[in-house]
């Protein structure tokens, strides 16, 4: 039998990095820190955590932080036939002021997307985390009003590629969807 030396025993070192994928572990684990939502500022911030909130009146408020907020919207909206609800939150002043101004009822934008909700779909399909969606990326295409787009590259039968989003008061609002 053959016995080692203390001399030769195998020793290990630990070595610690910082990078970008060294939060991933944490991540995986569900050890990350947590934001604390006492330190986002009131812009960003969702009352109660809650997009969409009902007082006890029956009155629905909307919050849209993100993009991601607004397809929300949208899909509920649709799904449960809010008309009023959509032009009163949803659809961006700007486009409502372009209907009123034509002598159009701001209503037809949403019955518009009703019969083409199916199209709605497609393109959401295509961004199912709004602007977390790997690869996408809002684009600024005026004041305060964003685009995201998906590429048509492979995908030659949408209807729409993308849609505009204006922030208006402390919230995304759809402008229009992007053909």
């Amino acid at each position: 039998m053959l016995t080692l030396p203390a001399a030769c025993t195998p020793y290990q070192t630990e070595v610690k990095r910082t990078g970008l994928l060294s939060k991933l572990k944490d991540k995986q684990q569900g050890t990350s820190n947590r934001i604390d939502p006492e330190n986002i500022h009131p812009v960003f911030g969702v009352p109660g955590g809650q997009i969409r909130s009902e007082d006890p009146e029956g009155n629905v408020t909307l919050y849209a932080k993100s993009i991601k907020h607004l397809m929300n919207h949208i899909i509920h909206a649709l799904e449960y036939e809010e008309r009023d609800l959509f032009v009163e939150q949803i659809l961006s002043e700007i486009t409502v002021e372009e209907f009123q101004d034509r002598g159009l009822d701001p209503g037809m934008a949403f019955d518009e997307l009703l019969t083409r909700k199916r199209e709605v779909y497609r393109l959401f399909h295509f961004m199912p985390m709004g602007e977390g969606t790997p690869g996408l990326y809002p684009t600024t295409v005026g004041r305060n009003i964003f685009r995201l787009q998906v590429s048509r590259v492979g995908r030659p039968g949408l209807l729409w590629i993308g849609m505009d989003a204006s922030f208006e008061r402390g919230n995304y609002r759809l402008r229009w969807f992007v053909q």
